[in-house]
């Protein structure tokens, strides 16, 4: 099927739910209108207007307003796919961004992205630390942060009285290479598929776009 007018995809070239939307128009042969965002949400005026909210990846199409990669890759296999839903050829299961900077700057500044959603840091293991202690082997540099928002996961619980096995959320801060590190949370529309609850869809989706306006924060 073809578009009767122009796709506008509202988007940030580093956030990495804009790269699977963009990767899936391009597998669909789609031409769109790339529309950059600023990189404050703050400054996202145009975007609010457009969709009531202020995150991206947003799509245009007509008279639909998408919002959430999701809900895009979704239709826009519905639409002008064969109804065959699959994945980009990504890390889908979580959302990574490339950071610069030291191992304890990337951290602190991770910690302080995820306070600004509303997500305190509960857990911290340092994995090199631990398996070099237990195993006496030497690895690059890796912290496991284990997030939680109150309010998500209190709302969770009681929907599904053991959904703490799937708590915290994971953000893990792992080198790279010199002076730059991958920060990756872990995408909960994938850790809630093992529940296999369809109404709690909408809070994973809110806690997914949290966690990536919080990696996206990061390189902006």
């Amino acid at each position: 099927m073809e578009s009767k007018e122009q796709i506008k995809l509202y988007q940030l070239d580093h956030c990495p739910y804009c790269q699977a939307v963009r990767k899936k128009l391009e597998s669909l042969n789609l031409a769109a209108w790339v529309v950059p965002v600023p990189a404050k949400q703050e400054n996202r005026e145009d975007l609010f207007a457009v969709s009531g909210q202020r995150s991206v990846p947003v799509l245009v199409d007509g008279q639909n307003v998408l919002t959430g990669s999701e809900s895009i890759l979704n239709y826009l296999d519905d639409t002008y796919g064969d109804g065959k839903r699959i994945a980009p050829l990504s890390n889908n299961y979580g959302i990574r961004v490339k950071v610069k900077g030291t191992f304890e700057e990337v951290i602190e500044r991770t910690v302080a992205a995820l306070k600004t959603i509303g997500f305190g840091v509960l857990t911290e293991i340092d994995v090199q630390k631990t398996l070099k202690k237990k195993l006496d082997v030497d690895v690059p540099r890796q912290m496991i942060l284990g997030a939680c928002n109150p309010n998500f996961a209190h709302k969770a619980m009681e929907a599904e009285e053991d959904l703490g096995l799937l708590l915290p959320c994971n953000v893990v801060v792992r080198e790279a290479g010199k002076g730059e590190f991958w920060v990756s949370a872990v995408n909960p529309l994938k850790l809630l598929s093992v529940v296999g609850r369809a109404d709690m869809l909408p809070v994973a989706e809110e806690v997914k776009q949290k966690l990536a306006e919080a990696m996206e924060s990061l390189v902006a």
